[in-house]
């Protein structure tokens, strides 16, 4: 379905090859500061993003990208959780390419990482451009 390729490893592919990608046109859809969260969290290196964990137990940090982006934090109570299933179920719909794409291992950290930093230089050269 998304060529087998394997999560854990780098494949180098330019983010022309993957511009019209229906994971990366919903990536877009994020804001700056939701960009720079998962941004952040991947150039240092020390958080690795859950496949899968859409519904979480109780007690772990496991989130996906969009979940850190989105600004949510894993539930420590039972009623957390109920509310962050309800959350999840939502953005799983909207995001539903790209949550297949990363957690069927289609893309990589580093393939969100590259498509991050274009879509903030479009956007900062759509902002000159219109100055």
């Amino acid at each position: 379905m998304f060529g087998g390729r394997s999560g854990d490893k780098d494949t180098g592919r330019p983010v022309s090859s993957f511009i019209s990608e229906p994971w990366y046109i919903e990536v877009q859809k994020l804001n700056n500061e939701e960009l720079m969260r998962v941004y952040i969290l991947i150039s240092d290196g020390h958080y690795r993003f859950a496949k899968n964990a859409w519904y979480m137990p109780i007690g772990m940090d496991q989130r996906c990208p969009i979940m850190v982006a989105k600004g949510f934090r894993s539930p420590d109570t039972l009623d957390r959780m109920a509310a962050f299933e309800n959350i999840a179920r939502t953005l799983e719909v909207e995001y539903r390419h790209f949550i297949d794409a990363w957690d069927f291992g289609y893309i990589t950290e580093k393939d969100i990482e590259r498509a991050i930093l274009k879509i903030l230089e479009s956007r900062n050269i759509a902002i000159a451009e219109n100055f």
